[in-house]
């Protein structure tokens, strides 16, 4: 769990730094708005079931799918404050930076095998 949420912070932190080079601040600071409004979300929701961990195994469906609603929720109401405190919001870095974070757990498998090679 933690390290899919690790994998999404260091996702979002490469893709801003890289998009402060390319694009300068505006876009980073977007970018990285937008990855946050997923990253946050989901670290909340896995220390949630790591704390549910050694519980009854009958509640855990609830607690995954109640903690699954406010993940999406929580980031659906990031996401507003974003637009409503930024009002000069870049769209594209801001949407690129959600997708990225979004999709970041999806390289776990190679960053976990990166890292076996790298350690042995």
């Amino acid at each position: 769990m933690f390290a899919a949420v690790g994998l999404q912070f260091a996702v979002v932190l490469v893709l801003g730094l890289a998009a402060a080079l390319f694009s300068g601040w505006p876009g980073a600071k977007a970018l990285m708005l937008g990855g946050l409004a997923a990253a946050l979300p989901s670290a909340l929701f896995a220390l949630r079931l790591s704390m549910h961990r050694g519980r009854p195994a009958e509640s855990y469906p609830i607690v995954f799918f109640i903690g699954e609603f406010v993940k999406i929720g929580l980031t659906i109401a990031l996401l507003a404050a974003i637009v409503r405190w930024q009002p000069e919001v870049r769209w594209l870095p801001l949407i690129i930076g959600l997708v990225a974070a979004l999709k970041a757990p999806l390289l776990l498998p190679l960053a976990q095998r990166w890292a076996r090679r790298v350690g042995s």
